[in-house]
């Protein structure tokens, strides 16, 4: 999460970064991320050209849009809190305004990182932890602010993180499936493997063997 300001680019320079669709591909850096305001803050700075990105169309798995949806709804949940901060506590302390800021950089990362495993080949289990660490980031701010404004408990919020358990659950029962497959072809390799041994080489080798143990007698 980062200044929207700081970060501003010419469209042509947004372009080219979302043509290159290399799995490595740095969307942002987080470094020498200062002069946050609060008003500044939000999920990231690319968000809107992310979620509207036409390469995501092509998705056959199914679990894109999931990703998506995760994203949008910590986007919405992250200008939610923000809102509400500002609105609760006018007069921030300089301590709190830090604490929040601080929480913030550290998201912006796991929004690449969610967008990075995106790319093909898409691996479930990965999608579930990328998107797990980015919404328990955005937890982590939800709880400051809701510290700050000294509310003991937020319902909205509390909601939205339940909304986005439905997606992260789709994320895990398609890894679980993934990993019952995998298991699946490995018995069916060493199956295969066993029936394709010469039955001729087995009594050959049986024989050997009683030979031995007679000798050995």
């Amino acid at each position: 999460m980062v200044c929207r300001h700081k970060y501003c680019q010419p469209f042509g320079f947004l372009t080219h970064q979302f043509k290159d669709t290399r799995p490595e591909i740095n969307l942002i850096s987080n470094e020498d991320v200062t002069d946050m305001e609060l008003d500044d803050v939000r999920l990231h700075p690319n968000i809107e050209r992310i979620l509207t990105d036409e390469q995501w169309v092509d998705d056959a798995t199914g679990l894109i849009p999931h990703c998506l949806a995760i994203l949008k709804k910590c986007h919405h949940l992250t200008e939610r809190l923000v809102a509400m901060m500002m609105t609760r506590v006018p007069q921030q302390s300089n301590q709190d305004l830090n604490e929040i800021i601080d929480v913030a950089k550290k998201i912006s990362p796991r929004v690449d990182d969610v967008v990075r495993a995106m790319y093909p080949p898409l691996d479930p289990r990965l999608l579930e932890a990328r998107c797990m660490a980015l919404i328990l980031s955005v937890t982590h701010m939800a709880l400051v602010i809701r510290s700050v404004c000294q509310l003991r408990t937020c319902n909205w919020v509390e909601a939205a993180l339940t909304d986005m358990e439905e997606n992260l659950q789709v994320l895990r029962e398609a890894g679980i499936a993934l990993e019952s497959t995998s298991a699946h072809q490995m018995n069916g390799i060493s199956t295969i493997e066993c029936s394709e041994l010469n039955p001729s080489e087995l009594i050959s080798g049986n024989s050997v063997l009683s030979r031995n143990a007679a000798n050995t007698c």
